[in-house]
């Protein structure tokens, strides 16, 4: 097992514009920016791991067994559990490069280089801050 936690890279990013800090509350997803694996216990979280049954949904415990429910991850983190569940369907790379192109204003030839480089419909996360950085500053 591996812990990975993208908190450093998104801190290192700097403030959110208050266009796109808009957009995250909107999802009210804004409590996750906070969130870290860093901040927890990577013993504790091995454990859990070690207990976990896939088949059943349920980790066994010594005390018995326990399962989490959306109540339990909604407390902690802040977040509402109303409403229906998104069901999202994977991109092409050609729908990845027009959203790149749309949402972002990359070049359609630099998107598809990109995409291409990532071997599908992806961007490395480096180059997301540099173009949300160039943006950052032409706005200024």
């Amino acid at each position: 097992m591996k812990l990975v936690s993208h908190g450093r890279k998104v801190t290192l990013i700097g403030r959110p514009m208050p266009e796109i800090e808009g957009l995250v509350g909107a999802t009210g997803l804004s409590p996750l920016i906070d969130c870290s694996v860093v901040t927890g216990d990577p013993r504790l979280i091995s454990a859990f791991v070690e207990r976990w049954y896939s088949e059943t949904s349920i980790f066994h415990l010594s005390v018995g067994e326990l399962t989490i429910t959306l109540d339990d991850v909604s407390s902690p983190l802040h977040l509402l559990i109303t409403g229906a569940l998104h069901n999202f369907h994977a991109l092409s790379a050609e729908e990845a490069i027009f959203l790149l192109n749309e949402l972002l204003e990359v070049f359609a030839e630099e998107a598809r280089a990109e995409t291409a480089r990532s071997r599908g419909a992806y961007v490395r996360l480096g180059w997301v801050r540099d173009i949300y950085e160039m943006r950052c500053q032409a706005r200024r």
